[in-house]
């Protein structure tokens, strides 16, 4: 459809301004509309560095630039219609589980819990977004890289022979 989606990020370091940026190429309808993040220099260097690379698409006046610790990041859930989380680790189920209650559909990157507690938090909120029929799509660390998904084809195609072993680390 051409009906404008209005996204918000939470957190504006590297990785939330990637989603956002993959978010935007999807169409001219998909809107940047507002942000949170609690250090204001990162929160405007990432509008600033958005702007320039989507400027009809991101539209986050001052009033949707939120830095408060203790609210911002409901008030990035009430301004848009997807919520895209990627800041520190410790907070994903917490956000996650408000953008769901909203009923907004969510975007979080991994990890999606550091303790037992938050990775507790983090499936209910999973539970309630399946029970209420709304979207929770997870970071999928280079699932989509072409270099990794050639090398993968090439195993199933049998051109790597029989793989016996296997070790794989990320740090």
């Amino acid at each position: 459809g051409d009906e404008t989606i209005k996204i918000g990020m939470i957190g504006c370091g590297g990785r939330c301004s990637g989603a956002a940026a993959q978010s935007l190429k999807a169409g001219p309808y998909v809107k940047l509309a507002a942000m949170y993040e609690i250090f204001d220099t990162r929160l405007q260097a990432a509008r600033t560095n958005l702007s320039t690379q989507f400027p009809d698409q991101v539209i986050v006046d001052d009033d949707h630039c939120f830095t408060d610790f203790e609210t911002g990041y409901q008030q990035v859930i009430d301004s848009v219609d997807v919520v895209l989380i990627a800041c520190a680790s410790k907070f994903h189920p917490m956000y996650a589980e408000a953008a769901i209650k909203s009923g907004k559909p969510v975007f979080v990157e991994k990890p999606h819990g550091i303790d037992p507690v938050g990775v507790r938090r983090m499936q209910s909120a999973c539970d309630l977004a399946k029970e209420k029929g709304i979207s929770l799509v997870s970071g999928l660390q280079s699932r989509f890289h072409a270099g990794w998904q050639e090398t993968v084809k090439r195993i199933h195609d049998g051109i790597m022979g029989d793989v016996v072993a296997m070790q794989s680390m990320f740090l």
